[in-house]
């Protein structure tokens, strides 16, 4: 197993999805990846980054499995749902800089709106069984 070699072979399997999708998978982590180095010497940016890396990397794995798996979002979204508690716990309970605390609010909900595209993604996965993205 290479993660590295399956991070870019995910990438670039990436890049023949249709365009809606490549935007979001672009506009979607970048800022959080950026955000998180540049806050990475407080717990949340470095959270945030961490988070975010091991979406990468599950994404990957679930791609050079089951290539164009409609699952890639919600299995690599997953451990989301223990990293936003985390953050809305910072968000109510700390006094935070502003710009982490924005920082953090603008993680929450571009996760929350990515969890419900993945829920009904994984429902309908479920139901009808094995489904893919089409290709360009």
């Amino acid at each position: 197993m290479n993660l590295l070699k399956d991070l870019i072979q995910f990438w670039k399997a990436m890049g023949t999805l249709p365009w809606t999708i490549r935007i979001w998978a672009i506009l979607y982590p970048l800022p959080q990846v950026l955000g998180g180095l540049y806050f990475i010497r407080e717990t949340p940016g470095l959270v945030i980054l961490l988070g975010r890396v091991l979406s990468f990397i599950i994404g990957s794995q679930v791609h050079r499995r089951r290539p164009f798996s409609k699952l890639i979002g919600p299995i690599g979204h997953a451990h989301w749902l223990l990293i936003l508690p985390y953050l809305f716990h910072l968000l109510t309970t700390q006094m935070l800089d502003r710009g982490l605390y924005w920082f953090i609010m603008y993680v929450c909900v571009l996760t929350m709106v990515s969890a419900a595209i993945d829920i009904p993604i994984a429902v309908r996965y479920f139901q009808r069984g094995d489904s893919f993205y089409k290709r360009d």
